[in-house]
């Protein structure tokens, strides 16, 4: 019965600079019909960097959104136009905390998680860091980089201190995968 639905094609109508908002007719079994709307995001990438002491590169962020804030957060940020995952995580690596990654590893990719929310999330870890900075000129505020044991990390990701839930969930998801023995370098 479900295989019977049929969806018409998107139209979208309204494009902005993060966001664009596209509709399309959804038919069903019964025939009635429903127009739905569809928030679309740029797929992006996010990275757990790791030092050479085995410390998590946490940063902190001005953002603007309802208020301005410093948040916690992860390297972060959109893939381009051409980049594969893996290049969009070592440039935002650069331009965010100033070092390229000898080894990233892709350990998830995660749907927004909302049948009307299209949004793919890349979850990289990185490790055997080198200083390799990269000046995108998009950010307005310093990011400053705090060097976090895990643990310290999970804590604030489970305490709330993280407030992002997106970046306490690849925390506490990547801290669980190792203690599970779900990961290896």
């Amino acid at each position: 019965m479900i295989n019977k639905v049929r969806y018409g094609k998107f139209e979208e109508i309204f494009k902005g600079r993060i966001f664009s908002i596209k509709k399309r007719e959804v038919v069903f079994p019964d025939g009635a019909k429903q127009i739905h709307e569809y928030c679309q995001r740029f797929n992006s990438i996010t990275v757990l960097p790791f030092d050479g002491k085995g410390r998590l590169l946490l940063t902190r962020e001005v953002r603007i959104g309802a208020k301005t804030s410093k948040e916690w957060f992860l390297t972060c940020g959109r893939i381009d136009k051409g980049e594969t995952p893996k290049q969009a995580a070592q440039r935002e690596l650069r331009e965010e905390i100033g070092y390229k990654a000898k080894t990233l590893k892709l350990i998830n990719k995660k749907s927004s998680g909302s049948e009307y929310f299209i949004w793919d999330i890349y979850l990289f870890v990185a490790k055997d860091l080198v200083k390799a900075p990269l000046n995108s000129g998009d950010e307005h505020f310093p990011i400053e980089v705090v060097p976090t044991p895990l643990k310290k990390a999970v804590k604030m990701a489970m305490d709330g201190t993280i407030r992002n839930e997106n970046i306490a969930f690849h925390i506490i998801r990547f801290d669980y995968m190792l203690r599970h023995g779900q990961f290896e370098w």
